[in-house]
């Protein structure tokens, strides 16, 4: 009669299990699929970071050459060696002075201050045409350096101005100014003035410089350029994941990064119901993400701003099976023949 009785417990323990799965089961497949509502970002976000990162080189490019001698501008203190090809005896070494002159013969003295050495060569190229030779080739190469003065703010160890010798590089005054901060952007900003007074800016990914080895970006810099590191920022992710919680932001980062840095999905994870709360203009907007959809092609992974918040859901049949594993439902129990 005991053993019978024992029986009957174990069958009614059964029961309830099974019942309550064909609920759980019930319950999942009147909540429909999520892939009609699936977020799609537009594709036009992905080109316009593509054409940003793109304008970026050609900025680079154009504005900041890694050939310091022809970029950098000439000021007092300067030594300057220059050659006439077609007269040997007109070479000579000139230092600019405290108002951006110097002294060449015939020409006695000649103003090169603020110009680089293509443009100091084309000046006196000019002025020996206009008076004493035809279409003279003159080289103008920069023997000393000057000290120049550039300012390094933001987060970096010990920010302020700095003399930066020679044909420093952005490497060069970071290190002036102590390193980065643990907490530092991997994005450096350098602002400096145009020929016409304009300001330019250029955005510099030091990860891709030191990382990746991507050494053209390591620019020279000039005299009165400004160099900004701002804080990194953060984006917060939480839910089904194994580590949840706060995670640097590094550049680029996108929904699928931010979740594999806080340690990937958990084994209760729905990819498919993964929500970005993101605060625009005072007004908090919640996007639907299908990671399912992002690792088949089918969905933009999409890059994360300061302050997003990424929330992965849990499945419900996974969570429920993960209760019955813990024991959180009904003690351990064992069907066999007695």
């Amino acid at each position: 009669m005991g053993r019978e009785r024992c029986n009957l417990n174990q069958y009614f323990k059964i029961g309830i299990t099974v019942l309550l799965l064909i609920g759980v089961f019930c319950a999942a497949c009147g909540g429909g699929s999520k892939s009609g509502s699936t977020y799609t970002l537009p594709q036009a976000q992905k080109d316009t970071d593509t054409e940003n990162q793109e304008l970026n080189r050609k900025i680079i490019q154009e504005t900041f050459s890694s050939n310091a001698s022809v970029d950098y501008l000439i000021g007092p203190g300067d030594l300057l060696d220059i050659k006439v090809l077609e007269a040997p005896d007109l070479d000579t070494e000139a230092r600019v002075n405290t108002k951006n002159m110097i002294s060449f013969p015939l020409l006695g003295t000649v103003e090169v201050g603020g110009l680089n050495a293509l443009e100091a060569e084309e000046r006196i190229k000019e002025q020996l045409t206009e008076n004493y030779m035809q279409d003279p080739h003159v080289v103008v190469s920069i023997k000393e350096f000057k000290s120049q003065r550039v300012a390094v703010i933001g987060s970096v160890k010990a920010p302020g101005t700095y003399e930066l010798l020679g044909k420093g590089s952005l490497l060069d005054a970071i290190a002036l100014a102590g390193g980065l901060n643990p907490d530092a952007s991997e994005i450096a900003y350098v602002t400096r003035k145009g020929k016409q007074g304009q300001q330019k800016s250029v955005q510099i990914n030091l990860g891709e410089l030191l990382d990746e080895g991507k050494t053209e970006l390591n620019i020279p810099i000039n005299m009165g350029d400004v160099i900004y590191i701002p804080e990194a920022g953060v984006v917060y992710v939480d839910g089904a994941v194994i580590k949840p919680g706060t995670i640097s932001l590094e550049s680029d980062m996108t929904v699928s990064q931010a979740i594999t840095a806080a340690g990937g999905l958990a084994k209760v994870a729905e990819d498919s119901d993964v929500s970005l709360i993101r605060s625009e203009q005072g007004q908090v907007k919640v996007t639907p993400v299908d990671l399912e959809q992002i690792k088949e092609g089918n969905s933009p992974d999409i890059v994360l701003e300061d302050q997003d918040v990424v929330v992965v859901g849990k499945n419900t049949i996974k969570s429920f099976f993960d209760a019955i594993r813990l024991g959180l439902f009904f003690p351990p129990f064992s069907v066999g023949v007695q």
